[in-house]
């Protein structure tokens, strides 16, 4: 695995996601995606696992969309996608709730929650992650916690502009290819977590880490108080 060997010295604020990032939660969603689709088949099934599996970072109502309109080849409606969102909801949030943090997690936002500003930024709606972050006892880590409607650049760019961060002195720790790009389209350094088996990699100048503990060994360098 590459490691993290250097990397801005300061960072004035990180944005984390959450699934796979700050909860071991992929499995969750993957999981309410087979049920939802099961009706379709096996093949079906089989390749939205896959989609969704390479793209956590990317809204439920996009994927749902997406699922729709590339592998069933149906028409979905406003109201239809909103009943399969609330389905979705319904299976996955006490779940969500309840699967373990990445480890290193609490370390890592004790370590840093002080001197750093900290914001979860995810793909989950809005009121549904800052409940679940609630509901984990989170809360105090964070300077504010976003979902959508707001694309994740969006949110991003807001908040820079807000608080008048330094767009070098700035973090966005994501698991997935859509989290790097969301980064990238805003010009702010990322970093990417990941686990051995994962079916896709990040390109290579992209510095990984397995979970916080890895990251705190081998990146003390690159988080630290801003001067």
């Amino acid at each position: 695995m590459k490691k993290i060997l250097s990397a801005p010295s300061t960072f004035q604020a990180i944005f984390l996601d959450f699934d796979g990032v700050l909860a071991e939660s992929m499995n969750v969603k993957t999981e309410a995606f087979i049920k939802l689709f099961e009706p379709y088949g096996n093949e079906i099934v089989k390749k939205i696992v896959q989609h969704h599996k390479e793209n956590g970072g990317i809204s439920r109502y996009k994927k749902l969309q997406f699922y729709y309109s590339e592998y069933l080849h149906m028409p979905l409606s406003e109201q239809k996608l909103e009943e399969l969102a609330q389905q979705f909801s319904d299976i996955v949030v006490e779940k969500v709730i309840e699967a373990p943090e990445v480890n290193g997690v609490k370390k890592f936002l004790n370590r840093y929650y002080k001197t750093i500003d900290l914001y979860v930024v995810s793909g989950t709606p809005q009121q549904e992650i800052r409940l679940i972050i609630q509901k984990r006892g989170m809360k105090k880590y964070f300077k504010g916690i976003y979902g959508i409607p707001d694309t994740k650049p969006t949110i991003i760019r807001r908040i820079l502009t807000e608080k008048g961060y330094n767009r070098k002195k700035v973090l966005y720790i994501g698991d997935s290819l859509s989290d790097y790009y969301d980064a990238s389209e805003v010009n702010i350094p990322f970093f990417g977590r990941v686990i051995e088996k994962m079916a896709f990699s990040f390109p290579e100048n992209v510095p990984v880490f397995s979970d916080f503990f890895d990251l705190l060994e081998n990146g003390t360098k690159a988080i630290s108080k801003p001067e």
